[in-house]
């Protein structure tokens, strides 16, 4: 009776611990699916970076990019551009083809890091036939704020400073040149602006003698003017 007991009481303690063990097996193995599942798919997420990585790298070409300022019409020279790597710029011109830039001039004002088209050189001479070159010497009142080589300007008379106007001169003011292209920006010592103009010849000699009496001011045109 004693021996049937403890048989019992044997048999019925193991199978509680089978079952126990059984279901402890049953909960990990979710877990350690799911963490192979997570470590397989970072895996497959780091190759993928990878190779669009690989793959940008191998779509960057060598160009060429402005290293120092160049106003429009000025030459260009060989340490004003220096070689870098770009992707999806169209039209850039390749650094292998230095030769086609270096003594060319900027066909508009070129700044550092600019990535250099063929729109942005011209072997054209400034001036050209039937054109001049033509320095304003101006006070700041009278440049617009940002004006830069190869922005547009329209050329007006206006009385020098502290001299009074007339209702017609502020009313309709003298138009002495409209579509000019800005050359070059720079500062006198006193903190007057001199701006250099390309206009045509038959109006130059005006615009100078206007400016030289301090009876000149500039207009910027629409930003489309610039791109014409």
């Amino acid at each position: 009776m004693s021996t049937t007991t403890n048989q019992r009481s044997f048999g019925g303690q193991h199978g509680l611990d089978l079952r126990s063990t059984f279901g402890q097996v049953t909960q990990k193995a979710p877990r350690r699916l799911g963490s192979w599942a997570a470590a397989i798919l970072f895996v497959v997420l780091v190759v993928i970076g990878l190779l669009a990585l690989f793959q940008a790298q191998g779509n960057r070409t060598e160009v060429l990019a402005v290293t120092n300022p160049v106003a429009a019409g000025q030459v260009i020279k060989e340490s004003d551009v220096h070689a870098i790597q770009v992707a999806g710029v169209p039209q850039a011109i390749a650094a292998s083809d230095i030769s086609t830039v270096v003594g060319k001039r900027a066909s508009s004002g070129l700044v550092e890091g600019q990535i250099l088209t063929p729109a942005a050189v011209s072997g054209d001479l400034v001036p050209a036939d039937g054109e001049r070159l033509v320095a304003l010497q101006l006070p700041p009142g009278r440049v617009p704020g940002g004006l830069a080589p190869g922005d547009v300007v329209s050329v007006l008379a206006a009385p020098a400073d502290g001299t009074a106007a007339t209702s017609s001169q502020l009313q309709d003011p003298q138009s002495l040149a409209d579509g000019a292209r800005v050359q070059d920006v720079g500062s006198t010592p006193d903190g007057n602006k001199v701006v250099t103009v390309l206009v045509k010849d038959s109006v130059a000699e005006s615009i100078a003698a206007y400016s030289a009496a301090g009876q000149v001011t500039i207009v910027q045109a629409p930003a489309s003017a610039a791109k014409e």
